[in-house]
């Protein structure tokens, strides 16, 4: 073992002159040893080798190895080593009396009741530590605590208390499940036959699809509400409407009969062959067709041929008058298409409305049908 105490530096430089100049004037450099061009030995006192290694590092020189002689090293290394050591017992001691304790709970099997107010309740009544922590006196404790709990199981897995709950099954109207009836039809209600809830309609009244009929509560003799399923049934005169639009004037596009033809020969994709008569007009519609040419042939040749048609537009003048009836037609076409019940047709009718040269046709089919449903949100 060396008895003088310091530290032996292996570094990777090229400007070596310049740098041990440097550092000569704050650190005692002792035993250079030249390796080669780049690399050099050097040592310095045990006490002084976190300062030059600092410097050394903002330097940016590279630092290959550091070695440490004496009885001041052997010491750090000792203490080193003790420290670990120590920080290892304190470690396994901590885990040791940590695992003693619950330090998570995980509820499983709550549709109505919290899970924080599960946890809530047992950390307020129970202690943590395991061994004062007896699970069947938190089962009782939350079977007399909660209505709600028909059953109960708790066990300790690591440090966790996990409890699995089963709930009772309460009626639905102490939580608000039921949901209001609403109108499916715009329609004009005839009849009414109500089972229970509440009434948002008369017998009269004209309602549009998405209005509510019933609200799913009561109130009793006391003033209160309560929860109730609503059921009612809705006799009415649904109206089914279909329209149709007439302009006076409309710009009609036509084709004039002038036709421009292109035509490509192609062999496996590529263009062999093109001919193209002269297209002499601005505006055009166009069609394609495509068809092979390898009838009693192995190459497959395919002809494209694309027509250009010459289109011009006019001004169509139409007196509504004269269509009247064919536009009344469209209209109820269009009505009966919405109509989901025809059987029970009870009248029906068109009205007119001029506007700027328009004239819109509104047509309406009324049946008597039952209405209403469930909203489901």
């Amino acid at each position: 073992m060396k008895v003088k105490n310091e530290s032996r530096f292996h570094i990777k430089s090229l400007n070596q002159e310049k740098l041990f100049n440097s550092i000569y004037k704050d650190f005692p450099i002792s035993k250079i040893e030249r390796i080669n061009e780049k690399e050099v030995s050097f040592s310095c006192p045990f006490s002084e080798h976190k300062k030059l290694k600092k410097i050394l590092n903002d330097k940016h020189i590279e630092i290959l190895s550091i070695k440490h002689f004496g009885v001041l090293s052997n010491f750090s290394k000792l203490f080193a080593s003790a420290g670990g050591i120590l920080a290892g017992v304190l470690i396994v001691v901590f885990l040791a009396v940590q695992s003693q304790f619950i330090w998570q709970y995980e509820v499983l099997g709550t549709n109505v009741l919290e899970k924080k107010e599960i946890v809530s309740f047992i950390k307020q009544n129970f202690n943590k530590k395991k061994t004062a922590l007896q699970t069947r006196a938190v089962e009782i404790s939350l079977l007399n605590g909660f209505d709600e709990i028909s059953f109960v199981s708790c066990m300790i897995k690591g440090q966790t208390l996990v409890v699995n709950i089963k709930e009772k099954l309460l009626p639905d109207e102490k939580y608000g499940q039921f949901k209001p009836i609403v109108s499916n039809k715009n329609a004009k209600i005839k009849e009414i036959e109500l089972v229970s809830g509440t009434l948002k309609v008369k017998a009269g009244d004209v309602v549009k699809v998405g209005d509510v009929l019933v609200e799913p509560y009561v109130v009793d003799s006391s003033g209160e509400l309560m929860k109730v399923e609503a059921k009612a049934k809705f006799i009415a005169d649904v109206y089914n409407e279909g329209s149709s639009e007439h302009c006076d004037n409309v710009v009609e596009t036509y084709r004039t009969g002038e036709v421009c033809e292109e035509s490509i020969v192609t062999l496996f994709g590529l263009e062999i062959y093109k001919f193209k008569t002269e297209k002499k007009f601005e505006k055009f519609e166009v069609e394609y067709e495509e068809s092979d040419l390898s009838n009693n042939n192995i190459l497959p040749f395919k002809l494209k041929k694309t027509k250009y048609f010459e289109v011009k537009e006019r001004v169509v003048q139409t007196n509504f008058e004269d269509v009247k009836d064919e536009y009344i037609e469209k209209a109820k076409a269009n009505a009966l298409k919405n109509c989901e019940n025809c059987d029970n047709i009870i009248d029906e009718y068109y009205t007119l409305r001029h506007l700027s040269g328009v004239t819109i046709v509104n047509f309406c089919i009324v049946t008597q049908e039952e209405i209403g449903v469930q909203n489901v949100d």
